[in-house]
Formats: structure tokens, C-alpha cells, sequence
């Protein structure tokens, strides 16, 4: 049977509800809250790590974005909401990892990486997208679409931040106001936590993910394009909304508060 893709808005198909599952000429797949036809999924191999589990996303259809884009006139910069404008998605499951990647699981790809004493647990940063998508592919995985990285983030009930509508506190996210000023050991914050049980979605460091869509009147959009999502320490509450959006970023752009994790479809 043909997967669905999570490549295009659900404007492009049609699909009705029946019977709890989502039907659509490009396939079937079951909605948040579903529950496997045979048995809990198994991960693939190279994604069962002790070192960073595995979470499951259950796909479904996702409004991604902020009804009030725009709204504050701000029409570029970093505090532009003008491309959060409303998306309309149909996601397939998906296993993402329960946090960032850390420098002891970066060092197992890369020998040479070098980071400081006693921060093996802490997310690997200053790393490009290329070498991010390097790593994820080793595993036979890839990095988020920016819809998946939003879906796992907000959830089918669109949530402001990852852990619910509660306005940010260092008991959820490590950001501009919180101490020390870097990075912290991943699970550090739970109360930051999504319900499923995703951590660091929010502050820490900036994630790399792949663009589902650009607005052109905004992007200086092409195919070497990336973004980032979800805040770091370096920033304040406004870029911890999980609809926010980094934009204009090139593939070999690197810093010291940009990460990733990795993320394998369902089958």
C-alpha cells in the first residue's frame, strides 16, 4: 500500500474520516490516539540506542502555524511571525528521539569531535545541517521536516510551547533567563517535557530541520535554505513558541547553540 507523504498539505488530497483511521488516495494511516493494527511497532535497529530511546508520533492530520501571523507588523527579522501563517497537514507516524543528540553519540559517529570535559550528556553543537543529515543517515534515519518537528512539538491539539499553553519558567525550558548561560544535560528539565514524552523541544539549543514550505515573499528561499526550531539559551520566550520559525539559514552554517535529533518513519 502507497505511504503518504509528508511532503504536502493536505489541500492537495482527499480525505475522509472512517472508522478512526484516515483515508486518502495515497493511503491509510492512523490518527493521534490510534492504536497499532498488530502490535506495538518495533523501532528500527539503528534506532534503538540506550542512549537516546526512541519516542513514537502517532500521524494524523495537523494545523501547523499561528492564526495570528503577522498580526504585530512586523514584516522581517527574527521576531517576524508574517511566516507562521496557517498549514493544513496530513503526517505519517513517525519515531523521533527523546532528546537532542548528545556529544558521547555524536564522538560514536565522529572520533574526532571535541567538546568540553564532563558535558558528554549535553546536546552536540556547532555542527552544520549537512552533518547533521550525515549522521542521522548513518542511522538510517533523517532530520525532522519542519511539520513533523512542529506536530511532535504542539501536538493534534496545538500547543503553544511543548509541554502544554503555560507560559515558559526554567522548570521548562533553558533560555535567555535561566542560568548557567549554555548548554544543559539533556532530560535536565522534565516539566518541559511534551506528553508523549519528548524532551528539549524548547531552549537549550536550536534544532536543525528540513523546510516543508517557504513564504517567498520572506525567504531568500532556495535549495541550500534550512531552518532551525524551538530557542536556545542564548534567546528570550519569544522564540521558545513552538510555531516559531528560524529561518534563512545555509547548510553549512554552524554555531554554538545549534543541535538536531533524528527522526525514522514508522515503517
Amino acid at each position: 500500500m502507497p505511504r503518504l507523504s509528508t511532503e504536502r498539505p493536505i489541500a492537495t488530497r482527499v480525505a475522509v474520516i472512517a472508522g478512526g483511521l484516515l483515508l486518502s488516495g495515497y493511503g491509510v494511516v492512523r490518527l493521534v490516539g490510534g492504536s497499532p493494527p498488530d502490535g506495538p511497532p518495533v523501532p528500527p535497529p539503528e534506532a534503538d540506542d540506550p542512549l537516546n530511546p526512541v519516542i513514537l508520533i502517532l500521524g494524523g492530520r495537523f494545523m501547523a502555524g499561528n492564526e495570528h501571523a503577522g498580526d504585530d507588523g512586523i514584516l522581517d527579522g527574527p521576531r517576524s511571525t508574517v511566516d507562521e501563517g496557517v498549514s493544513h497537514w496530513i503526517l505519517d507516524s513517525f519515531w523521533m528521539q527523546r532528546h537532542e543528540v548528545t556529544n558521547e553519540e555524536y564522538s560514536r559517529f565522529d572520533p574526532s569531535h571535541e567538546f568540553p570535559a564532563g558535558e558528554e550528556r549535553h546536546p552536540v553543537v556547532n555542527v552544520t545541517w549537512e552533518e547533521a543529515l550525515a549522521y542521522a543517515r548513518s542511522l538510517g534515519g533523517r532530520l525532522p521536516s519542519e511539520a513533523q518537528w512542529e506536530f511532535a512539538a504542539r501536538g493534534a491539539e496545538r500547543r503553544e510551547y511543548p509541554w502544554g499553553d503555560e507560559e515558559p519558567t526554567c522548570e521548562h525550558a533553558h533560555y535567555r533567563a535561566c542560568e548557567p548561560r549554555g548548554t544543559l544535560e539533556v532530560l535536565s528539565l522534565p516539566g518541559g517535557a511534551t506528553p508523549e514524552g519528548v524532551h528539549g523541544l524548547a531552549g537549550s539549543v536550536w534544532e536543525w530541520v528540513t523546510p516543508n514550505w517557504f513564504e517567498k515573499r520572506m525567504d531568500f528561499g532556495n535549495d541550500e535554505t534550512r531552518r532551525m526550531r524551538g530557542g536556545s539559551f542564548e534567546e528570550d520566550e519569544f522564540f521558545l513558541r513552538a510555531a516559531n520559525r528560524n529561518k534563512g539559514f545555509f547548510t553549512g552554517f554552524r554555531w554554538n547553540s545549534v543541535g538536531f535529533r533524528v527522526v525514522w518513519p514508522l515503517d
